[in-house]
């Protein structure tokens, strides 16, 4: 009798132990869902750049929808990715290209859009064609080379979109605006 009884608890724990290791299953990592804006580039000094966003609900950039990054200055490419808020799909970027008035010039080598697997890349050639620096930067598009310029205390370097970029960033969207 005890030796059918350990036979029976000896089954019962042989199947309870398979059917753990059955059930453990790797777990896989989920990205979220976000339209990024991938910059390519090489950046000297430490610095903050930025991302501002806008959807078709918001008239104006906006310190609300925008997505900061903090990089550090190497002397090889680095590159950052502004994920947007998962749930949003922009219609139109503004990029910072430096917080520091002491920043050194940098390169851009591209600029690629991505969302669900559609990428559209910019290279540092065709840049101007779809950004228009401001009066804080001079822009050499053969080089990709980005310098900086104060006016007094003000200091505020970015790039806006010009419209050509709209047909791509619906495109990546999958979406029309």
């Amino acid at each position: 009798m005890k030796t059918k009884f350990l036979l029976s608890l000896l089954v019962i724990v042989s199947m309870i132990s398979c059917k753990n290791k059955e059930e453990e299953k790797p777990v896989e990592e989920v990205k979220a869902n976000t339209f990024d804006v991938i910059v390519d580039l090489d950046i000297k000094k430490d610095d903050e750049l930025i991302l501002f966003y806008k959807d078709p609900s918001i008239a104006y950039f906006d310190a609300k929808n925008t997505v900061y990054y903090g990089v550090k200055g190497k002397d090889a490419p680095q590159t950052i990715v502004f994920s947007i808020p998962e749930g949003i799909l922009p219609n139109d970027i503004r990029f910072d290209i430096s917080s520091k008035k002491d920043q050194e010039p940098i390169t851009i080598n591209s600029v690629t859009l991505s969302f669900e697997g559609r990428n559209f890349k910019i290279d540092k050639k065709d840049l101007l064609k779809y950004f228009t620096p401001n009066e804080f930067i001079k822009f050499d598009e053969t080089t990709g080379v980005a310098t900086f310029s104060s006016n007094g205390e003000n200091y505020d370097p970015f790039f806006l979109t010009k419209p050509a970029i709209y047909p791509e960033i619906e495109k990546v969207r999958g979406a029309k605006m």
